[in-house]
């Protein structure tokens, strides 16, 4: 059972029944000094993921040498991050998928954890390090690391999980295994023991044109992929990705759909509810069922997206139609692989869980 100290069915301890109180001192007037300077907890305390942390006093003197030193205030003595080529270079050298010294240091503090010499995963890459001028030169492959959970090799790409099963890693689970069921109280007061099925939310939306005098429109659910034409969200505006799609934001609607509004392929779209609008082209596939649109997320707004003619402004992005939905079995915390961490466990798709409406734009497109 848990207990909330707000309702008096305990005493509030920090860290035990309710959330932990850490005090943090902040010189805000010195913020900007310290964002351009390394600083010195990665040497005191360590860098890492999931767990397991290493320290890379090696790499901090080298980005001394590389990036130069800062000279006076709060930074003195400590690696430059001045330009955005420094940030890259601490990013590279501190990462073990790019700096095999690192990678292999990560997979000894992990073996320390598991009672295991993992560092034959990571030997074959030890004397590797990938710095910003190899990648202005080609792309580059990069290591197995600590910090993911994948065997990559000079014979194998990444696939996730490998290395849990390929060497008895334990899963970071309460069980060390994969887990379906979580006996957690609010888990199971959800009904959510076990993975569940739960309808699309019917949410009711309406336009901002106003009802009785809008064009012709459809609405129908919103889908958001993995972007297919970008490198995580990065990249898209690259000579390379730009060759591959269209060269902006492309809606993906069904045959049947795109007719009831009059829309042919490479149309411009005007896509609305009442979160926002985007402004985009039409992509027209048999292969999209009725009642669906695609919209690959992180679409760049820079990247040919002209006025919307709803809002008046840069037609938008995937998160204009959208809303932050939080469910309350992610407020957990503390509890093996429910315990909070940026990036990897925070809310879930909800926010997805959308209507619009499309129709074809009515005005001339312009971009300002």
């Amino acid at each position: 059972m848990v207990r909330d100290w707000r309702l008096g069915e305990c005493e509030p301890i920090p860290g035990e029944t309710m959330p932990k109180l850490i005090e943090v001192e902040r010189d805000y007037g010195a913020v900007g000094e310290k964002m351009n300077a390394l600083g010195p907890l990665v040497e005191k305390l360590g860098i890492g993921a999931k767990g397991v942390s290493w320290k890379p006093e090696i790499e901090v003197e080298e980005l001394c040498r590389r990036n130069g030193k800062v000279l006076e205030g709060p930074g003195a003595g400590r690696p430059a991050i001045v330009t955005d080529i420094d940030a890259a270079e601490v990013i590279l050298s501190l990462s073990g998928t790019t700096n095999g010294r690192i990678a292999n240091e990560s997979f000894k503090a992990l073996g320390a954890r598991t009672g295991k010499d993992l560092t034959v995963i990571s030997e074959e890459h030890i004397d590797q390090r990938i710095n910003f001028a190899d990648l202005r030169v080609q792309p580059r492959k990069v290591h197995a690391s600590a910090e993911w959970s994948g065997s990559e090799s000079r014979e194998r790409r990444y696939s996730p999980f490998t290395s849990n099963i390929d060497h008895l890693i334990p899963f970071r689970t309460l069980t060390g295994r994969q887990s379906f069921y979580v006996d957690h109280a609010w888990m199971l007061d959800m009904g959510e023991g076990l993975p569940a099925y739960r309808p699309p939310v019917r949410s009711a939306q309406v336009s901002p044109r106003g009802g009785a005098d809008d064009p012709l429109e459809v609405t129908v659910r919103f889908l958001t992929p993995h972007s297919k034409w970008s490198i995580h969200s990065e990249f898209q505006d690259n000579l390379h990705m730009l060759t591959l799609f269209r060269g902006g934001p492309a809606m993906w609607i069904s045959e049947k759909d795109a007719e009831r509004v009059g829309v042919k392929d490479n149309d411009w779209l005007e896509v609305y509810n009442s979160h926002g609008a985007v402004s985009c082209r039409a992509a027209v596939s048999r292969r999209v069922p009725d009642g669906i649109a695609l919209f690959y997320h992180s679409q760049d707004r820079h990247v040919n997206v002209p006025i919307s003619e709803v809002t008046g402004r840069r037609g938008g992005t995937d998160n204009s139609l959208t809303r932050i939905s939080m469910k309350p079995t992610h407020m957990i915390g503390g509890y093996a692989q429910l315990s909070y961490g940026f990036n990897y466990y925070g809310p879930c798709g909800t926010q997805r869980d959308q209507l619009i409406m499309i129709r074809k734009r009515q005005e001339e497109v312009r971009y300002q």
